[in-house]
């Protein structure tokens, strides 16, 4: 069964992008694009609970994998000698196996999904979201005014909302 990602309107854009302070999950440089936590094509939702802030370097190099596997798969593979086996010596010591190896950057792995898990919480957050869908477009973003017109629009606006504890905006009929 095919399945089709969605389209997604400006309002949903900025509430990922502008997460973690608008940048990048993973290396926090400026965020550019939204990154799908459990990839899209392992069967991961295309909704805004399992979407993070990336930038199109991190966003390409993590592909199809999670976060976690890309982390691993990163550090691992730079830490190998051509011939298969873990570097020896002088950099990682006499005698290191692969799970020394991994060991050694287990603390640093949980640090990575303990920060997913922060980002997406914030993502999740009713009276941000509310806030986002009511102080900025639900238009789609176009050719002519794409996220990144948005993103300078409402700049200082979401500056101000994130400051005050993101006001409810809703019709005073609409609020409870």
């Amino acid at each position: 069964m095919e399945r089709n990602r969605r389209r997604w309107r400006v309002f949903e854009l900025l509430c990922v992008l502008e997460a973690n302070d608008g940048l990048c999950m993973y290396c926090t440089r400026r965020s550019q694009v939204m990154d799908h936590v459990i990839p899209f094509a392992q069967g991961g939702a295309d909704s805004l609970s399992n979407l993070v802030p990336a930038c199109i370097r991190c966003n390409l190099s993590k592909g199809n994998r999670t976060p976690l596997e890309w982390w691993i798969s990163s550090f691992m593979r730079d830490h190998w000698d051509g011939n298969g086996t873990v570097h020896g010596g002088v950099r990682w010591g006499d005698g290191m196996t692969l799970r020394d190896l991994y060991l050694s950057r287990h603390e640093e792995a949980l640090a990575v999904l303990e920060n997913v898990e922060e980002v997406l919480a914030e993502i999740a957050n009713e009276r941000r979201r509310s806030w986002f869908l009511w102080a900025t477009s639900v238009d789609y973003p176009s050719g002519f005014m794409d996220i990144s017109f948005y993103r300078e629009w409402h700049r200082a606006a979401i500056k101000e909302a994130k400051e005050a504890g993101w006001p409810d905006l809703r019709p005073e009929h609409l609020q409870k």
